[in-house]
């Protein structure tokens, strides 16, 4: 058997440990389900950056992958764990996002959820371009609505004035005697501040961003 061969074989392992499947490591990895297939059964091998981040994905130390062996959990920081489903829902459903309205059902994708998020998460794919400095259109973004927002995050808010039923997507700014403020992060944008009025309500702050290179 050949080091490919042993490290497609630990990766498998790995990810089945970690209740994940090909297509679930994939996304967390920005790669696609037939590459991690190909890692798997030995033909390629992993870059160092994808292997680490195999590792963080499936709680296994780096050094597991090579040797098949863990080492003392004292030499290593413990690898964050991916703690159960985060769901990929639409704009207009996260404008109507409240404590009794969770859409979840078969017909949602499913995405593993990141370390930061709570168990309320839900997942959003960017649409258009105002946020394009930092989060391009077709960016999976991870909001937890039961995370209190503190100035300077990047949040998801429904404003009556702004568009109606659905959720639009800004960074919360307040500045001390002048109150809060939504700005866009594209820098040609032709207004980069909106008010924050009485008619808007935040859902949710974003924890966490994922680029899906194929859709």
């Amino acid at each position: 058997m050949t080091e490919d061969e042993k490290v497609g074989q630990r990766i498998t392992r790995a990810r089945k440990e970690a209740g994940l499947t090909q297509q679930q490591l994939a996304a967390v990895l920005g790669v696609s389900r037939p590459a991690v297939a190909q890692w798997e059964k030995g033909r390629t091998s992993p870059s160092a950056e994808n292997l680490r981040n195999v590792a963080t994905a499936t709680g296994k130390p780096l050094i597991y992958f090579f040797t098949g062996s863990g080492v003392k959990t004292d030499e290593f920081d413990e690898a964050p764990k991916m703690r159960g489903q985060v769901p990929l829902i639409s704009w207009v459903q996260a404008g109507a996002w409240t404590e009794a309205f969770c859409p979840v059902g078969d017909d949602l994708e499913y995405y593993p959820a990141p370390p930061t998020c709570g168990p309320r998460a839900f997942g959003l794919r960017v649409r258009g371009e105002s946020m394009i400095e930092v989060y391009p259109p077709g960016t999976l973004i991870f909001v937890d609505p039961d995370v209190e927002p503190v100035s300077g995050d990047d949040v998801v808010v429904q404003c009556e004035q702004h568009g109606g039923a659905e959720a639009t997507f800004k960074r919360y700014i307040i500045e001390p005697g002048v109150g809060p403020m939504l700005k866009v992060l594209n820098k040609d944008w032709r207004e980069q501040y909106m008010d924050f009025t009485e008619d808007c309500r935040i859902i949710g702050v974003v924890m966490a961003q994922m680029t899906l290179r194929r859709q």
